[in-house]
């Protein structure tokens, strides 16, 4: 069954064609020709999203909403007023409307508001059930559902009984080193140690001893034998993070261990043999650092065999309401907060930052807003504190009059969203989002989008 919307309006013609138009477009659709009828049906079921007429006799739109947000703060609710009423437009989005939209308007721009609804509706949902499964929450944080991350799970599930190297490229903050784990986790090494080494945190003179260990004697300060993170791997993976700040010398016998299968601690002249599975990270681009003569070429080889890239996040905001809605559920968790409900224009915000900093830069601000937050809800009040989260906070919306350009903004996300879904395919595009060809042509036009 699809996500169940009620609509309430009083106008039979108009809420025939609003009950078939979406009835076509997958949603399981109640009608309702008063605000008395409205109020009746949702003490009966529950429902994804309420569209309500504002002009309703009896108890009118504002009134139904007044009654929902008494019993239900995260039902989303979209109101529709009249050219002349833009005044009762605000009052709704203060007392907790999601959005509005004003007569007349387009069905495909209605539909696409709803789909949005929607999708915060479950997002809050989820929030308040904090004691979901936590496998689940895992899954959602490392998978997503961009395509380019579901291309790589299907590559770690192929490679899942090989011992071949991977090396994951991306910028900082993209969660490299949690794919790291899943590959190690799905792999048959998944019982056995998951040894990780900062390669760019260690000083020159230590990530040899690090890596390889060393005799008593070896250096000043080695007072006693130390084994290696490659030997304390022995059946395992080892993670070389950061692996394009790793100096010459130590390229060149890493090279070695891995073409030999043995490693010779610092100082000493016993060869150590190591059963293990190399994956690697870095935020550098290696081929230009082979080309720079800074990296080996045949270590780059041997180490990407099966080479990955992360996507920023930038480039993947489809996957930002599942992190928003673990990391809340994590941070609530580790703080004792309640936390239930984001802001619409924050989340709208979130979508539309550039997040240089990526996850790691999103999981920061959530926390931050997390622990300002004085209830249930993170608004962009929560934001302003932290130097990311002004930069977010900026993008909000801080007066109601704005939602227009709030709206206009989130049509722009989604038709790119869609056309990515489609592999730009516009008649396909078109399809997603529940418009014409034409229509979607004209928006692309107006919003620069090619």
């Amino acid at each position: 069954m699809g996500d169940r919307i009620l609509f309430v309006e009083d106008e039979p013609e108009m809420l025939q064609f609003l009950a078939r138009y979406f009835s076509r477009r997958g949603y399981a659709v109640t009608a309702a020709a008063s605000g008395e009828e409205a109020w009746r049906l949702l003490s009966q079921t529950t429902y994804d999203l309420v569209v309500c007429d504002q002009a309703l006799d009896g108890i009118s739109g504002l009134d139904l909403l007044r009654m929902i947000r008494e019993t239900d703060r995260d039902l989303p609710f979209i109101m529709i007023t009249g050219a002349g009423t833009i005044e009762t437009a605000v009052e709704a989005i203060k007392i907790g409307a999601f959005h509005y939209v004003t007569k007349p308007f387009k069905p495909g721009e209605l539909a696409i508001l709803a789909s949005r609804a929607v999708e915060f509706g479950k997002l809050h949902r989820k929030l308040s059930r904090i004691h979901a499964d936590e496998d689940e929450a895992d899954r959602s944080i490392v998978i997503g559902n961009n395509r380019r991350i579901l291309e790589m799970m299907q590559t770690i599930e192929k490679i899942s009984g090989s011992d071949a190297p991977v090396l994951i490229q991306g910028e900082t903050g993209t969660g490299k080193s949690v794919f790291a784990r899943r590959i190690h986790e799905t792999s048959r090494r998944r019982g056995r140690p998951f040894v990780t080494i900062d390669c760019g945190a260690l000083p020159e003179n230590l990530i040899e001893s690090e890596l390889f260990g060393h005799v008593k004697g070896a250096f000043t300060g080695a007072v006693r034998p130390k084994r290696g993170l490659l030997e304390e791997a022995d059946g395992g993976t080892i993670f070389l993070d950061e692996i394009g700040e790793m100096t010459a010398a130590t390229q060149t016998k890493l090279l070695r261990a891995l073409q030999d299968l043995v490693i010779k601690p610092v100082g000493g002249n016993q060869i150590v043999a190591i059963d293990v599975r190399y994956i690697s990270a870095t935020n550098k681009d290696l081929h230009q650092e082979v080309a720079a003569g800074r990296f080996r070429e045949d270590l780059y080889y041997r180490l990407a065999v099966i080479p990955l890239y992360l996507p920023p996040l930038r480039e993947r905001r489809e996957d930002i309401i599942p992190f928003v809605r673990n990391f809340v559920r994590e941070l609530n968790r580790r703080y004792g907060k309640r936390v239930s409900k984001v802001d619409p224009l924050v989340l709208q915000s979130f979508m539309e930052a550039p997040w240089k900093g990526n996850i790691r830069e999103l999981k920061n601000v959530l926390e931050r807003s997390v622990l300002l937050a004085e209830g249930a809800a993170i608004t962009a009040d929560c934001l302003s504190p932290s130097p990311a989260g002004r930069g977010v906070a900026d993008r909000v919306p801080k007066h109601p009059v704005s939602l227009k350009t709030a709206v206009e903004a989130a049509e722009r996300q989604t038709i790119r969203s869609a056309l990515a879904a489609a592999s730009g395919n516009r008649s396909k595009a078109a399809e997603i989002l529940g418009i014409g060809r034409r229509t979607l042509y004209a928006k692309m036009a107006a919003y620069g989008i090619e």
